[in-house]
This record gives structure tokens, C-alpha cells and sequence, in this order.
């Protein structure tokens, strides 16, 4: 009876041992348990009884290493590891038994399509009017860009037009290198807007 309660109780021990890693505690369970059924063999074997002898020596090492391992892994102030969190959005049951969520999901934030920016790709300095015409509207103030320049601006829905200059300075001052002149439209199922001037646009 002692050997097979031993032996039920190595087959447990191993079985948990194979699931994770061994804690302090549990490998001098293990290792008092086989260092114990080896001396009770041993003992028991004097007086022609080495199978008992061998039980119950694994059955005293396997508490004794198991007393000496807590000791140590409390000296050593390990932890046991805790369980790896239930993944996001995973429904988990209360002390009242009613579902609910725990982590819950993430949701995306929705971006407003009338903010956007100007982009000057370009070498060159940039004026930009905003359905403003500045042949007919001499008041009109531009959007300058320095080269390589973004600016952030404020388009609402719908179509706009978007005229641009683009100025290089000279030694005899600045000068025009060529014009942009463009409709755009702002798409509300858009996430924002952005338009690059290329010196491709000014040929």
C-alpha cells in the first residue's frame, strides 16, 4: 500500500513538473524523493525487505526535500509565476456569475478629414492661395512654405481651389519659376488630406 501511495504521488509530481518549469520547492521534492528511495533500497535490503525500505525512504525524502525547498525559495523570495492574463476582449465570469468584460477592446479613433497639410517637395519658396485668386484679389495673403517645408491647414468639405507660385531668389531678386493652379476636393470618408507640390508641378 505505502508503494503504490508513493508511487502515485512520483507519478503526480511528474506529471506537474512537465507542465511548467520546477519551482525551488519542487525540485527538492524530486530530489529528496529519489535520494530517499535510494537509502531506504539500500537499508531495506540489510534485512531482505528492499522494497518497503525503498518506499518509505522515498516517501520521508519526498516531504523532507520538499520542507527544505519551500525554505529556500522563501530565503530566496521567489514567487510562484502567475497565470498569463486572458486574452483582450475575452468574457469572464464574476462572483455573481454575470458576464463581463475585462479587457476590453480597442477601439480606433476617427480623424477629422477636414485637417490636412501642404507639402513643398520642392527647392523652391511657395505661395499658396486658397480659393483666392491673387490676378483678381491683390489683398489675398498667401500660405508661404519654405522648401521642404510642411504646413498644417484647415480645408472644409467639398472642392477647393488651390493656386500656387513658386519663387527662387536671385541676385537681381526673386523670381517666378512657374505656377500651380488645381481643384481639390476634400472627401468626407476620407482620414485627412495632404498635397504635395513637386517641381514637376511648376513646369
Amino acid at each position: 500500500m505505502r508503494k503504490f501511495i508513493t508511487l502515485l504521488a512520483a507519478v503526480a509530481l511528474l506529471n506537474a513538473c512537465a507542465q511548467r518549469p520546477l519551482s525551488t520547492r519542487e525540485q527538492g521534492a524530486v530530489t529528496g524523493a529519489a535520494l530517499g528511495a535510494g537509502t531506504g533500497a539500500i537499508i531495506g535490503s540489510a534485512t531482505g525487505r528492499a522494497g518497503p525500505g525503498a518506499a518509505i525512504g522515498a516517501g520521508i525524502g519526498l516531504l523532507t526535500g520538499a520542507i527544505l525547498g519551500g525554505a529556500l525559495e522563501k530565503e530566496r523570495g521567489e514567487t510562484a509565476v502567475p497565470a498569463p492574463p486572458p486574452p483582450a476582449g475575452s468574457i469572464l465570469s464574476g462572483a455573481t456569475g454575470k458576464p463581463y468584460t475585462r479587457f476590453p477592446t480597442r477601439t480606433i479613433p476617427t480623424v477629422d478629414p477636414t485637417t490636412g497639410q501642404f507639402v513643398n517637395g520642392t527647392r523652391w519658396r511657395l505661395m499658396v492661395f486658397v480659393d483666392a485668386d491673387p490676378e483678381a484679389l491683390q489683398s489675398a495673403s498667401p500660405i508661404l512654405l519654405q522648401p521642404q517645408e510642411s504646413r498644417q491647414h484647415n480645408l472644409d468639405l467639398g472642392p477647393h481651389r488651390v493656386i500656387a507660385r513658386a519663387v527662387v531668389d536671385t541676385q537681381f531678386g526673386p523670381r517666378t519659376v512657374g505656377g500651380y493652379d488645381r481643384t481639390i476636393e476634400v472627401d468626407p470618408r476620407g482620414s485627412g488630406w495632404a498635397l504635395l507640390f513637386s517641381e514637376d508641378n511648376f513646369r
